[in-house]
């Protein structure tokens, strides 16, 4: 029975621990980083942490990245999932990571260089100035960053003149970000940016939603 209480107690105090440092760390973020901004590349091991790369874990299976597909990947950060999507993309494939950070890019290469991957393409760019042209991309994907962009909507726009017509872009939010959107927020800006809700996964702890460009150009 005293083993039995002490485990119990053990179990409490270390789910109390994680509970707080989870928690807390958000409120960190959200005074050192203010909302709508990048988290900075010196905090980048917050966003590639095993906790996290394991909440969001399921974010690229829901994305839907297909082989051959030429696929975007907004706001890479560090590059916590850039070599497993171009992995999935393979070698007919072509995945672009694009981050507005010089330092999270530098980042990114190193990962590319060291999978050995020759189907992935770097660019220090500007959200709402893609450096591509129109109806390049089949599917683009962001994960926890569409809140951090101060104009999502812009951002959104920008996304849908650059996908194909039918392209998807895919976002996953964790409530342990920050910046957290509510689904009906998120949704709220695909909608302003002329896209559709395709697909919806997950729920108000992790979710991805997928949008898609309509098959017929819409004027925005």
């Amino acid at each position: 029975m005293k083993r039995r209480s002490a485990l119990w107690i053990v179990t409490a105090l270390l789910g109390g621990l994680v509970v707080f440092w989870l928690l807390g760390l958000k409120l960190l973020m959200k005074l050192m980083k203010g909302r709508g901004e990048p988290c900075p590349t010196s905090w980048s091991w917050i966003v590639d942490n095993p906790l996290r790369r394991w909440d969001v874990r399921h974010a690229l299976d829901r994305a839907g990245l297909c082989s051959g597909e030429t696929v975007l990947e907004l706001g890479p950060g560090p590059g916590a999932f850039t070599v497993d999507a171009a992995q999935r993309v393979g070698p007919e494939g072509r995945l672009i990571a694009v981050d507005i950070q010089p330092g999270m890019i530098a980042q990114v290469d190193a990962r590319i260089e060291a999978a050995g991957l020759s189907n992935v393409e770097t660019y220090v760019a500007n959200a709402y100035e893609l450096p591509f042209p129109d109806a390049s991309v089949d599917r683009a994907f962001l994960i926890t960053v569409l809140p951090e962009i101060p104009d999502p909507v812009r951002a959104l726009r920008e996304l849908h003149r650059v996908l194909k017509a039918g392209g998807i872009v895919s976002t996953t939010e964790e409530f342990l970000d920050p910046d957290y959107p509510r689904r009906a927020t998120t949704i709220a800006w695909a909608d302003a940016a002329g896209f559709e809700l395709a697909e919806r996964y997950g729920n108000w702890w992790n979710y991805t939603l997928n949008f898609r460009k309509p098959a017929t150009e819409v004027s925005l």
